[in-house]
């Protein structure tokens, strides 16, 4: 099978393997129809990163087929059955696994990171990534590309669960790429609120405004944040916004979001935090003053990945078509142009990049 197996910083080799050596008894062979370049990706591609180990096959967002069917007594799915699925793959023993939180396994263990993952022609799944329910039947009228973005939907649905019950007048979203984007489109859908996006890319923020943002900023520094400030207060009635997703790895934006938060308010942190050496799990420190958050009762909290309810929750939003994934696909390529997807999406061309040919 051709294969896209990274091997460190800068250096991405195409190969052919055998594809039956790497399905193991308590694993399901599957063929990939489209896998997805995350930023994740592409900075471990640069930069290396603490959770993966060399040589490995890259790739997490994917839509494949079962080569062969999958029968348990709960779930039969026949060959060439399309699927999105869940890179988690969970011990099943801690406690956690006990409470179907499977994306804060003490032992966790993920696709593309510490398995081989989705730049392949095939790709072999744990059968206990079935057995949790983590293989999506993909609907008829969704596309290949579409599918496989049905796990970075899933993980910002994740995000945006944790306030849907609650009571906002207004969001900011920091960061204008697709996690950006689709946290928009959730938050018009769910919360049906002001929504400001703040980013870097004017062509992303031309996108968020025809998805529904009330306001874009273009910003790369704190004077531009102030003067963006007075703008979304006018639209909030001389409010801040109570409700802020930093959906970038910048560290610099959660002292924005200090800046910004209204009392009562809360700031989830979506991303992961760059830092010097990427590769490192400590990421840059940013200072926070207690007081603030104590008497201002404001809330900081983190979002992490999903549960497999949660791509069940994505795949039928898409399927209503109440989410529009198709206006997020900017770019697809050939396994054999892998670096070229990950240059585009590294230089922010487009939105999102997709192998979708193997």
């Amino acid at each position: 099978m051709n294969a896209a197996v990274y091997y460190g910083p800068n250096d991405i080799r195409l190969e052919n393997l055998d594809f039956n050596e790497a399905c193991k008894n308590d694993m399901n062979l599957l063929r990939v129809l489209s896998c997805s370049v995350c930023s994740y990706d592409v900075r471990t591609y640069r930069n290396g990163n603490f959770k993966v180990t060399p040589p490995v096959i890259l790739g997490h967002e994917i839509c494949a087929e079962l080569v062969e069917e999958y029968k348990s007594s709960n779930l039969y799915l026949k060959p060439q059955t399309r699927v999105s699925i869940y890179p988690v793959i969970p011990c099943l023993e801690c406690w956690y696994c006990h409470k179907r939180k499977f994306n804060l396994c003490n032992n966790l263990k993920e696709v593309g990171s510490t398995i081989n993952g989705g730049f392949a022609e095939y790709i072999a799944i744990p059968k206990k990534v079935f057995e949790i329910g983590g293989i999506i039947p993909v609907s008829d009228n969704i596309t290949n590309e579409e599918a496989s973005l049905i796990e970075p939907l899933a993980c910002c649905i994740n995000s945006v669960n944790q306030v849907k019950d609650m009571e906002f007048e207004s969001a900011i979203i920091f960061g204008d790429g697709p996690i950006g984007l689709m946290q928009l489109m959730l938050l018009k859908r769910f919360l049906k609120i002001s929504v400001t996006m703040i980013g870097k890319i004017k062509h992303r923020l031309e996108t968020a405004k025809k998805l529904g943002a009330d306001l874009v900023i273009l910003s790369d520094d704190d004077s531009e944040l102030s003067n963006g400030l007075n703008q979304i207060k006018e639209i909030n009635g001389r409010f801040s916004p109570n409700l802020i997703f930093i959906s970038n790895n910048n560290p610099g934006c959660i002292k924005s979001a200090l800046k910004l938060v209204n009392k009562n308010g809360r700031i989830i942190l979506f991303s992961g935090f760059k830092n010097k050496l990427y590769h490192q799990k400590k990421s840059s420190s940013i200072n926070i003053d207690p007081n603030f958050l104590h008497y201002n009762q404001v809330s900081i909290s983190g979002s992490f990945s999903s549960n497999p309810v949660n791509l069940k929750e994505a795949m039928d939003l898409v399927d209503s078509r109440e989410i529009d994934l198709h206006s997020l696909i900017s770019n697809t390529y050939s396994i054999d142009k892998i670096k070229e997807a990950f240059n585009t999406s590294e230089s922010f061309i487009g939105i999102k990049s997709i192998i979708n040919d193997f």
